[in-house]
């Protein structure tokens, strides 16, 4: 078998924000950005990432800036009337980005709970249940990746702020809820009516 180099990491199989994610800055910073991000309280979340914060979505497509970010953040759940993050899978490090910053990366999977406006729909069923027991409309999976770094000043005890946020997640089965609800047209499926 091949030698290769290694480094210390953190893995971790939790179920929501369980104790175990917790026993790491990155998984105690991250839950505390969550609880402000889920509850939509964007300039609270805001106070959470560097000036030069980059926000990376599903497509691919990049935005910089804490405040522009930000927004770009917000703009990606304003469709939702509620959603929370339950982690099931992390792994975090240690990292030294190009600019010479600490701090670590973390890699985490999660599902995606999330209720829709009603739109034309008069009953709407909740089958979903997360880990709290709490029903919600739809779920989705979805892996993200978190870099954060140093800064004595960061709003929690960690000293951290995230520098970077990429999230990898296909939103179709929620949209498409949204399209059949008449939340949202079908071209937002499509692509179509540029």
């Amino acid at each position: 078998m091949a030698s290769f180099p290694t480094q210390p990491a953190f893995v971790v199989h939790p179920t929501g924000w369980s104790e175990n994610l917790l026993a790491h800055p990155m998984g105690r910073f991250l839950h505390a950005h969550e609880k402000l991000f889920d509850a939509a309280d964007w300039d609270g979340a805001r106070a959470f990432y560097t000036p030069d914060f980059e926000y990376v979505n599903g497509k691919g497509q990049a935005v910089s800036g804490a405040a522009a970010a930000g927004d770009a953040l917000r703009g990606e759940y304003a469709l939702f009337a509620a959603f929370f993050h339950e982690p099931v899978y992390g792994t975090a490090h240690a990292v030294e980005l190009p600019a010479g910053e600490k701090g670590y990366r973390l890699f985490g999977c999660a599902r995606m709970f999330v209720n829709l406006p009603a739109g034309n729909q008069e009953v709407v069923e909740k089958a979903h249940v997360d880990c709290h027991g709490r029903a919600w409309e739809c779920v989705a999976n979805g892996a993200f990746l978190f870099d954060a770094v140093e800064d004595e000043e960061g709003p929690t005890p960690e000293g951290l702020r995230m520098k970077r946020f990429q999230i990898f997640a296909d939103p179709t089965a929620i949209l498409g809820e949204a399209v059949r609800r008449g939340v949202v047209p079908v071209e937002a499926l499509t692509g179509g009516g540029n």
